[in-house]
């Protein structure tokens, strides 16, 4: 198994390890959180005839590197040869799928930098994978190149472009791993002990955060994971 942009290596099972699909698709889950975090690139109405519905448009110009089955992955529509009457009606909205990008985007690139992160921890440090995984991640878009952490952490090799990551141990053999990719900081709290005390400090670091949990046995349960408020 093969981390995001080279990060670890580890011996699993291809079939398993391929149902993450295309690790392109974090590439492109990276460029769509710049996207959605660009006001130039999105707007949002709250449509006249039926104030329920809420859409979200994108400048097509902002995701020219797209193709048609990307935007499909994210349940976007694409209506650039549809004239403004047809998309406009609600019932034009009725039989698609409602989904939240920001989230949708999100998600994918936490499944990946995640499997990621913990593949260079156990290659790199633990050796084995545990039993159970307890993950909480804690992110922010926007993030620039400028923001290191090598002096708090260590000297560490990008594997990208703007992709870099840290790793540090707690006494208490939890693991704190922070991913930096592209315009999106991870912050990644490994819990390998049953201490609540590490998770708490950690939290308590990033009050205005959403922090977010992963609980499986496998690295695998990840895909499509709807990743759990803390």
């Amino acid at each position: 198994m093969r981390g995001f942009e080279y990060a670890g290596r580890l011996p699993t099972h291809a079939k398993c390890n391929n149902r993450f699909g295309p690790e392109t698709y974090c590439a492109k889950a990276l460029e769509l959180i710049a996207v959605l975090d660009d006001e130039n690139c999105v707007s949002t109405f709250q449509h006249k005839k039926d104030p329920t519905v809420v859409m979200m448009a994108l400048n097509s110009k902002c995701l020219k590197g797209f193709s048609q089955r990307d935007l499909q992955f994210f349940k976007m529509i694409d209506v650039r040869k549809k004239n403004r009457t047809d998309w406009s009606s609600p019932s034009f909205l009725s039989d698609k799928p409602k989904t939240n990008p920001t989230r949708a985007a999100l998600f994918v690139a936490l499944a990946v930098l995640t499997k990621s992160a913990a593949a260079l921890l156990v290659s790199r440090h633990l050796g084995k994978p545990p039993q159970q995984w307890r993950i909480v991640a804690i992110s922010y878009s926007g993030a620039t190149d400028a923001l290191d952490f090598d002096g708090l952490l260590g000297d560490t090799k990008p594997f990208d472009i703007g992709v870099k990551v840290w790793l540090r141990p707690f006494e208490t053999g939890d693991w704190f791993a922070i991913y930096r990719a592209r315009n999106l900081i991870v912050y990644l709290l490994f819990q390998m002990s049953d201490s609540e005390e590490i998770s708490r400090g950690v939290l308590a670091q990033f009050p205005d955060a959403e922090p977010l949990a992963f609980e499986g046995a496998r690295l695998s349960d990840l895909i499509g994971y709807e990743w759990q408020r803390v």
